[in-house]
């Protein structure tokens, strides 16, 4: 499901389009001086040739680079994806995976990993509700800091509780959020880490991971996601596929 994208231009100020032109054309025109002269070993027909050819090309230049900048095609923007799904269902994969193509192909990206964040930033942070939401607000800025510098950031953290999801989307526009999906069966039947099993622990078993999402703690679909991925259905190299394809679309 792909929600209507945003549009967002950036363009150079005319300023800048005419510093750009001069500097271009000052390189041009002493390279035709020197091969001017070369061919013709006169120095006055040198530099009545450069000067005509400097007046001429650079208005045709300055016009040239205005009208570049009112066509759409080719111009891309910063982008921010929140992806959202129970730990396991392939975020993090799928980031890797895209963000390594995307770069090949001359795009920014930066992956917002949930758990590194942790680590650093959001150390303080516990697994209550209130501290997931903070955590992800903070992911949420970083993000947002990062798409207005023209960078695809992609935040691969569980992200549970749809209020948080809604407010990050009303505080950023060029934001979009991607349903990882997968049923509870097959993320059991794929926890190599066995998370799962030690989340379904008895209460008193020392091994038990409590505040687990989609065991012991809540995990809220999104109501109104701009992309769902379902893992379980789609393999890995459609579902990369699907994304690199919504996240091109989003920023073209």
């Amino acid at each position: 499901m792909i929600g209507h994208t945003r549009k967002k231009l950036f363009m150079d100020c005319k300023k800048r389009t005419l510093i750009k032109s001069l500097s271009w054309k000052i390189a041009g025109s002493l390279s035709l001086v020197l091969l001017t002269y070369l061919t013709t070993g006169s120095l006055k027909v040198a530099g009545i040739v450069a000067v005509l050819q400097f007046i001429i090309t650079f208005f045709l230049y300055f016009v040239h680079e205005r009208v570049w900048n009112y066509i759409t095609w080719g111009k891309t923007t910063g982008l921010s994806i929140q992806l959202t799904g129970m730990s396991g269902s392939g975020k993090s994969t799928l980031s890797k995976i895209v963000s390594q193509s995307l770069r090949k192909k001359g795009y920014k990206v930066e992956i917002i990993d949930g758990d590194e964040y942790r680590e650093n930033l959001c150390k303080d942070l516990g697994f209550s509700k209130e501290d997931r939401n903070t955590n992800i607000r903070r992911l949420s800025f970083v993000s947002k800091v990062l798409s207005r510098n023209n960078v695809i950031s992609i935040i691969a953290a569980i992200n549970p509780y749809e209020d948080i999801r809604e407010e990050n989307r009303k505080k950023d526009p060029n934001l979009k959020t991607v349903f990882i999906k997968c049923d509870l069966n097959t993320l059991i039947k794929r926890d190599v880490k066995g998370l799962y099993a030690r989340a379904m622990l008895p209460d008193e078993d020392p091994e038990k991971i409590k505040n687990f999402t989609g065991i012991s703690d809540p995990f809220e679909e999104p109501s109104r996601p701009d992309l769902i991925i379902n893992t379980a259905e789609q393999s890995i190299d459609k579902s990369v596929k699907i994304l690199e394809k919504f996240i091109i679309k989003s920023i073209s």
